[in-house]
Order: structure tokens, then C-alpha cells, then sequence
């Protein structure tokens, strides 16, 4: 890791100290090297690299107001700023209260549908407080700027610059509604609020001071321009006032005897390169070739556990979890690199992946019910399904372990265009990965 990296990373770990203080959890999540806060470390993360993140938790348990003030942290923007873009999710929102608007002076005065933009699409994060009061269709509504920055409206696109997104989510109760399985698949990581420890208890009670990351007038004028510009150049706008909150930001930290500096949109964007460019390594490229060739159903493209009892492969993990998307695969090699990066490492290895792989899968596959079942009892740091498939995963690494020589024998034969030991090897071998590599023959 170069000079420029080096100095990159260390900001971006006092920031991450700065988070913690934000929000008092505990250090849950073990990376192989370090014990962290999931949800500041996932929510520092993913407003870097402009990941999705959803947030678990009772009610009042600091979902909202912890991804506002990492939001306003790590992208240098005013916290009324982020509070006056975040979208409310209720049964009675509306489109037009989300994301825009028509004007209705131009269009009583000269017949013109003209779009009047909300501040959401131009704000450097996007939160959506309690996603899951959101029916279904309105859900639906989010899909695309979600995943895209594509916002559009009434015949209307703004091709933005792709955000990272929070959204939290209250446990089911009468109000809420499931998330769709195409919105819930958008979002690459999700965290739980966890526990507060006692110490943690008693800074929460005293109050936590984030005055530092308020500015109303700040804040003001740039949402009076940002309304004013209504187009592509207002997320230009907000990138500059960034730089500058950002200044002040630093200066505020000196002045309050905090050991850290804010970060710059440019910085930001370095860092983003940087982590793209960490390499995955050979043993976790095969890793999740192996776990994700065993989650695939045998019998079916539609996974139904029910069917699992007295299958030939009912002691693999496609008896407990259901089948993910391409698109998970690259939450978890994105995060994993990101992770590696923050701790100073060109490659990204193993363990960096086995560790983030359940908490970006949970909440997008289904688990076997009976498997969450059998963990109800257990005591833990974690909700059942997220505990659950831990152990799915560690079950997998362990059997992963006593196949690792035949996989790479496996992937050297086919290379090197050696059919008949491939073949020996894959009857050899009986698990769905050689099984797939020997359609390849």
C-alpha cells in the first residue's frame, strides 16, 4: 500500500472511530483481524463506495439517527441537510412526496408539465426511514433509484450519479409489509442495531453531542439552491458545498480535540478506486465458487425445502438457503475488498470474505425454517437467521476444507484440457461443485 493509501486509511479509520461515538453498539462483527460495530462499520463502508445498507432494529434503537449522522460524517454534508432528503416510509406516501413533483403555476399559467425535484435525488446518501412500511407497490417505486441513480418522473429522467443508500427497517409488527424480494436483492449489506452495553447506556442517557455536524444556515442555502437549480447541475452544486462543509468539518474536530480530519468528495472517490483495485485471492475465489455451486437446488430452479427430506445432497447448504443472485456474490466480493482495504491489505483473503458473507445474504435468501428453528434457543449477539447462517456458512468452510485439494486439481485438469482425470475426480468427488464442472466435459 502506497504513501497516498496509507494516509487515506488512517483518516478513514478515525472517522470510523468518530462513528463509534455516534453510535455506542458493541464490536460484534470480527473481521479476522479486528472486532467492529457492524452497523458503523457496514454504514461507514458502504457511504465510501456507495453501497445499500438496510438497518435492523426495534423501535428506538437508533436506526434513523445512526445512518444520518455516518451519512453526514463520511460524506461532509450538514445533518439537516440529510434529515430534510430522507424519505419517510408510510402507507400513504406518494411518489410525487418522495422524488418530485409538477409545477403547478407553470402548468395553470402556460399548460406546461414542468418537474420540480425533491431534495432526495441530489443528496450524497439516501435514506429511507422504515422501508417496510412502504407497501409493496410503492416499494416497487424505488427500485430503479435504487440500483441505478436513475430517477424519473412523469416522462422525466435524471441520470444521476449512483448513491449509496440506507434504508431501516422496524421487526414485523401490524404496520409493516415485506420487503419484495427485487428491492431487497438491491441492497448489498444488512446490519442489525444490536445491543448497548451499559457504559454505552449511560452515554445514550447523558446525550450524545453531534452538534458538530449541525450548520442550519449551511444547511438552508443549500437547500434553497439545490430547489432552485431542480437538474443534473444541483448534484454539481452539492459536490462543492461538500468540499467546503468539509473544511469546516476539520476545523470543528480541531477545535473539540477530536483526533480526526473530514474527507473531500476527491478523497472519497480515491478511495472507491483504491478498494476496487484490491484483488480477491485464489482460495476465496474458490470459496465462493464452492459455497454458492452448493446452495443451487439439485431437483429444481425454484427452491422448495420441502422436498429436501431424502435427497441425495439434503446434508448441503441448499437444504437451509435459498438460492441468491449474481448480484449478492458482488456485494460480498465488494465488501470483503473493502474491509481488506481499511486494514491495509493488497488482497483480500478468506476470512475477510466468510466474514461478511452471512450479512450480506440474510436478509436477500430465504432460510430453511426449521434450520432458524433449531438456533431459537441459543444464546446470541444476533437475530435467528443471521446466527443461523453463520453456522450454515462455517458448515460449508469445514466440508470446503477437506475438498480444497481435489477443487484445485479439479480446476488445474480443466485448464490444462486434461479430461479424463477431471472426470475421475468429479465421480470421485460427490458434491454439487464437481458436479457442475463435469457438464464442462
Amino acid at each position: 500500500m502506497g504513501e497516498r493509501s496509507e494516509k487515506l486509511r488512517e483518516k478513514l479509520l478515525k472517522l470510523y472511530d468518530v462513528a463509534s461515538e455516534l453510535y455506542l453498539g458493541e464490536k460484534s462483527f470480527f473481521s479476522g483481524s479486528n472486532y467492529y460495530n457492524p452497523l458503523v462499520l457496514f454504514g461507514l463502508l458502504s457511504a465510501v463506495i456507495r453501497k445499500n445498507v438496510l438497518v435492523y432494529g426495534d423501535y428506538g434503537s437508533g436506526k434513523t439517527t445512526a445512518c444520518e449522522r455516518i451519512a453526514s460524517l463520511v460524506r461532509s454534508i450538514p445533518l439537516e441537510f440529510v434529515q430534510a432528503a430522507t424519505i419517510h416510509g408510510h402507507p400513504e406516501q406518494t411518489e410525487e412526496k418522495m422524488k418530485a413533483t409538477l409545477d403547478l403555476g407553470a402548468l395553470e399559467k402556460e399548460g406546461k408539465e414542468v418537474v420540480r425535484w425533491k431534495l432526495t435525488p441530489f443528496s450524497p446518501v439516501t435514506i429511507v426511514d422504515e422501508i417496510n412500511r412502504l407497501p409493496a407497490g410503492k416499494q416497487n417505486i424505488l427500485l430503479n433509484e435504487v440500483d441505478r441513480g436513475v430517477w424519473s418522473y412523469r416522462g422525466v429522467t435524471l441520470f444521476l450519479t449512483k448513491k449509496p443508500l440506507f434504508a431501516t427497517v422496524n421487526y414485523g409488527d401490524e404496520g409493516t409489509a415485506n420487503l419484495i424480494p427485487p428491492l431487497a436483492d438491491r441492497f448489498d449489506v444488512a446490519v442489525e442495531t444490536g445491543r448497548v452495553g451499559v457504559v454505552g447506556r449511560r452515554k445514550v442517557r447523558a446525550g450524545v453531542d453531534d452538534s458538530f455536524l449541525r450548520y442550519p444556515e449551511f444547511a438552508e442555502e443549500m437547500v434553497k439552491e439545490v430547489l432552485e437549480i431542480n437538474g443534473k447541475k444541483a448534484e454539481e452544486y452539492v459536490r462543492k458545498k461538500a468540499e467546503e462543509f468539509s473544511s469546516i468539518l476539520s476545523e470543528r474536530f480541531e477545535e473539540m480535540g477530536i483526533q480526526a480530519e473530514a474527507m473531500s468528495p476527491d478523497e472519497l472517490d480515491e478511495i472507491e478506486r483504491e478498494v476496487s483495485k484490491v484483488e480477491l485471492s485464489a482460495e476465496a475465489e474458490m470459496f465462493l465458487d464452492y459455497f454458492s455451486q452448493e446452495v443451487y437446488c439439485q431437483m429444481s430452479t425454484r427452491k422448495d425445502f420441502s422436498r429436501c427430506e431424502g435427497c441425495h445432497y439434503s446434508s448441503f447448504a441448499c437444504s437451509d438457503v435459498g438460492i441468491f443472485s449474481g448480484r449478492a456474490e458482488v456485494s460480498v466480493v465488494s465488501m470483503a475488498k473493502a474491509i481488506a482495504w481499511l486494514e491495509g491489505r493488497e488482497e483480500c483473503s478468506l476470512v475477510q470474505l466468510i466474514s461478511v458473507l452471512p450479512y450480506c445474504l440474510w436478509h436477500r435468501c430465504r432460510l430453511n425454517p426449521a434450520r432458524v428453528i433449531d438456533v431459537r434457543d441459543v444464546e446470541k449477539e444476533e437475530c435467528d437467521e443471521l446466527f443461523a447462517l453463520k453456522e450454515v456458512i462455517d458448515e460449508v468452510a469445514r466440508r470446503w476444507d477437506e475438498h480444497r485439494e481435489y477443487q484445485e486439481m479439479a480446476y488445474r485438469a480443466l485448464m490444462e484440457g486434461e479430461i479424463e482425470l477431471l472426470e475421475k475426480i468429479c465421480e470421485r468427488v460427490s458434491h454439487p461443485l464437481f458436479r457442475s464442472l463435469a457438464r464442462w466435459v
